[in-house]
């Protein structure tokens, strides 16, 4: 949980308008796409970006184009990115579990979480893709850590609750037959660690009257442990993936978007417009009797072309630790309906929320005995917490379905601060008639990723755990891009010199040139 200073909390108490004042960051698009590296009919390439920027980056992002069936792209992710995902894991490790013993206590615990629960939930289509990298590493004599065991374990992580009374509500919920006794004489050292791991992360869509031509954009913030080295390894993963008999995925072309962890998604959109982002949410009905949400996200990125189809497969697959989700579609907009849900999921249930949803405007919270609502609001009582608008739809960290915030944590200022950003930005546009294209797409989100003092400069001490930042446009944006791209941006630097990614430069994807590689 990112806490940020008293003095950005009394400046919006005050009402402070933000109107349309945003932070700008620089934008670059690839000046080429250089080859590494090449395995079957796949290949790693570098992102190019040249040398004419203020915050370049120290190693230029990857970008992986996969084609084959399962097996395949799994033996040849693990062929040409396999000393990179051992690089990511160690560097992370180290800096978030400094000392050896906790580097292997963590490990045997989440090698045995995947193992027991979250393995047994995971799709067919994504083992044998890990079993394709099992085969490189037994050709190549990789012993130990492979790119398989790396993936299991960056999946287990990412999947794990921000707090202690949640890891112990789903570790209580796993071991209803009591504890494995190696398990009962560590769990307060695992707890404690798990405890390092840092969530946040927030998302919007927006469209219609709002945007240029009415188009549909959505965004990511990933807010995880920072400064931790993973950005030597920057990646997006364009998939070409044949299932069975050399038959496409009804999602298409897609691409997930991180770091060289496995093939997982932290982010992505596909060919058919739809995007996926997600955000912790602090809850206590959590379980790991489900798919990891990186391979959740991927299913939906294969299987969905609207909506209303990826629905079907978030309803049929299961929901694990709390988390907050958001679905955009290009499709539905171009339909003139609804463009994006945000998914509040807690073990058990999810709450779909469309734009200007009525449960949010109703939803308040009680602040008549909570000590820990001056932190984020001066009023007292029944306080209204919810300011839905047409046409957007946004999270942070926290809930407004009845049933989800029964059970969550007590709301706390960063996520109400950049729940309320949001709506004052979206607002703001809309008053001044400034309709939202793809630079102003970027800017939005990127002022929800400073962490900072001020949320509207870079030019400040820079704080926070913002790793990687997304704008997404999604679907046919011209007669000459059928596709749609995005912008991400990288956590740059380390050490003092570190750089959240929303100070970092944002490059552009155009989807047209992958989906056709």
């Amino acid at each position: 949980m990112i806490k940020i200073t008293n003095l950005l909390i009394i400046t919006y108490l005050i009402g402070i308008t933000i109107s349309i004042r945003v932070l700008t960051p620089e934008i670059a698009t690839p000046k080429q796409f250089s080859v590494l590296k090449k395995s079957g009919d796949s290949t790693l390439y570098s992102i190019e970006l040249g040398t004419n920027h203020q915050h370049n980056y120290e190693q230029a992002p990857l970008l992986l184009d996969l084609h084959g069936t399962r097996k395949q792209i799994g033996y040849d992710y693990a062929a040409l990115l396999h000393g990179q995902t051992l690089d990511t894991y160690t560097s992370f490790m180290q800096s978030v579990f400094p000392g050896a013993q906790d580097q292997q206590l963590i490990a045997l615990f989440i090698d045995y979480c995947w193992d027991n629960w979250l393995s047994k939930h995971t799709p067919e289509g994504f083992l044998e893709e890990m079993e394709g990298m099992d085969q490189w590493s037994k050709e190549h004599n990789i012993p130990g850590l492979t790119s398989s065991r790396i993936s299991k374990r960056f999946f287990t992580l990412a999947n794990m609750p921000a707090d202690t009374q949640n890891i112990i509500s789903m570790l209580e919920d796993e071991f209803e037959q009591g504890w494995p006794d190696w398990l009962k004489n560590i769990v307060n050292q695992i707890i404690d660690l798990l405890e390092k791991l840092i969530h946040s992360c927030d998302a919007y869509g927006v469209w219609g009257s709002r945007t240029n031509d009415g188009l549909l954009y959505t965004s990511r913030n990933l807010d995880y442990n920072s400064n931790t080295g993973i950005n030597r390894h920057k990646l997006v993963t364009f998939y070409h993936v044949k299932d069975g008999d050399n038959v496409t995925i009804p999602g298409g072309v897609y691409a997930g978007i991180g770091f060289s962890f496995g093939l997982g998604a932290l982010a992505g959109i596909n060919s058919e417009g739809v995007t996926v982002s997600e955000m912790n949410l602090d809850n206590s009905m959590v379980t790991f009797n489900g798919a990891a949400f990186p391979l959740r996200l991927r299913e939906v990125l294969e299987k969905s072309v609207d909506l209303k189809t990826a629905m079907d497969v978030w309803n049929h697959t299961e929901n694990t630790n709390s988390f907050n989700f958001l679905i955009g579609s290009a499709k539905d907009v171009l339909k003139q309906q609804n463009g994006a849900f945000a998914l509040e999921t807690i073990r058990g249930f999810t709450a779909e929320f469309p734009a200007n949803s009525p449960i949010e405007k109703a939803a308040t919270y009680d602040c008549t005995n909570d000590p820990h609502c001056h932190k984020w609001t001066n009023q007292t009582g029944i306080v209204h917490i919810g300011k839905p608008l047409p046409e957007a739809v946004w999270r942070t960290n926290h809930g407004f379905n009845p049933q989800i915030m029964a059970t969550q944590e007590p709301l706390f200022n960063n996520t109400v601060f950049r729940y309320n950003i949001l709506h004052d930005l979206f607002e703001g546009f809309e008053k001044e008639g400034h309709l939202i294209g793809d630079k102003e797409a970027v800017e939005i989100v990127a002022t929800l990723g400073t962490k900072g003092v001020n949320y509207f400069t870079c030019d400040q001490d820079l704080i926070g755990d913002n790793t990687m930042s997304i704008a997404y446009a999604p679907g046919s944006r011209s007669s000459t891009n059928k596709y749609g791209a995005f912008y991400v941006a990288w956590e740059s630097g380390s050490g003092s010199a570190w750089r959240p990614a929303a100070c970092s430069v944002y490059v552009k994807i155009d989807m047209d040139q992958w989906v056709a590689s």
